[in-house]
């Protein structure tokens, strides 16, 4: 794995140079996608009326796996590994085995707004991961200044809160820092695994391990099958199976095998302050000043992080 890794850090070396500019169109998803993402916790809450944690992830990736499946048909792409491609799958399928395991645990034994905010630290992780994995993509004083406030952004939040968490929100809060960091190793190693294998087998192959998985798990330990939800936990599982696990995770996979890693995480501020606003007005959870502050000390690391 450290040879192919070698061999494809020369290749996105080389990607990223003729890539790292951001054409309109990117920007316009880029923008869409974050602020699609942002929502994501709020219909998870939703969904938790109705799922357990674990099964409902499955289910989500099941419907996602699903609709990725068709467009590779409508778009004539091959949806079959190729040779040598599956040690690249099966490390990125077991990081977002992980990574979604501890965001839905996170949401489950925490809130939306801590969790919107906390998961999107991951730029921060994806900054002084890059600058060590990806090269071309260092770290300068602006990145250091933007993970100072992004980093400042979780004091703010754990500080604020004076010891003040309700059941299991502390445990939620720690976890979804772990999920963050998660998702920043993995939109590295996806970085170096799109420049290898189709972005859309490497969309597909995460959802269909992800959702074997997570039912598995949820049938076993769970009773996925004797659970009954009612019309708003089966509309948030829709969405966040069409939407989310869908559209936006094949977007994103999409514009990071065009693109720069830091130049795409930069959007990334987008997400705590839809997320924050959502959680607010949909599920009535507290706005706390140190929330707030969170937030926005996540939005300016985010920015200085990856224009820096």
């Amino acid at each position: 794995m450290s040879e192919l890794l070698a061999e494809e850090s020369a290749i996105a070396k080389e990607r990223d140079r003729s890539a790292a500019r951001l054409t309109g169109w990117a920007v316009l998803l880029a923008v869409l996608i974050t602020a699609l993402w942002g929502t994501n916790p709020t219909a998870l809450k939703i969904v938790l009326r109705g799922f357990p944690p674990i099964g409902s992830a499955g289910v989500r990736f099941g419907i996602a796996a699903l609709g990725v499946l068709a467009w590779c048909w409508l778009a004539k792409v091959d949806a079959w590994p190729r040779r040598g491609e599956a040690p690249w799958l099966l490390v990125n399928g077991s990081l977002f085995i992980v990574q979604i395991a501890t965001f839905t645990l996170g949401v489950y034994w925490g809130t939306a707004g801590h969790s919107i905010v906390l998961l999107h630290t991951y730029p921060f992780f994806v900054v002084a991961l890059a600058h060590f994995f990806i090269p071309g993509d260092r770290a300068s004083w602006g990145r250091i200044a933007g993970l100072v406030a992004a980093f400042s952004g979780i004091l703010a939040l754990f500080i604020g809160q004076g010891g003040r968490w309700e059941g299991t929100h502390l445990l939620g809060d720690v976890i979804q820092v772990l999920s963050a960091f998660l998702l920043g190793a993995q939109v590295v190693f996806v970085k170096h695994a799109v420049a290898r294998v189709d972005p859309n087998r490497v969309v597909l192959s995460q959802m269909a391990l992800g959702a074997l998985v997570f039912l598995a798990y949820s049938f076993a330990w769970e009773g996925l099958a004797a659970v009954r939800p009612g019309p708003g936990p089966i509309v948030a599982m829709l969405y966040q199976g069409a939407v989310i696990g869908t559209l936006c995770f094949t977007v994103w996979i999409w514009l990071l095998h065009r693109h720069a890693a830091s130049a795409i995480s930069v959007f990334g501020f987008i997400g705590p302050l839809v997320g924050v606003g959502l959680s607010t007005l949909a599920l009535g959870e507290a706005f706390t000043p140190a929330l707030g502050l969170s937030a926005a000390l996540v939005a300016v690391g985010v920015v200085l992080g990856n224009l820096g």
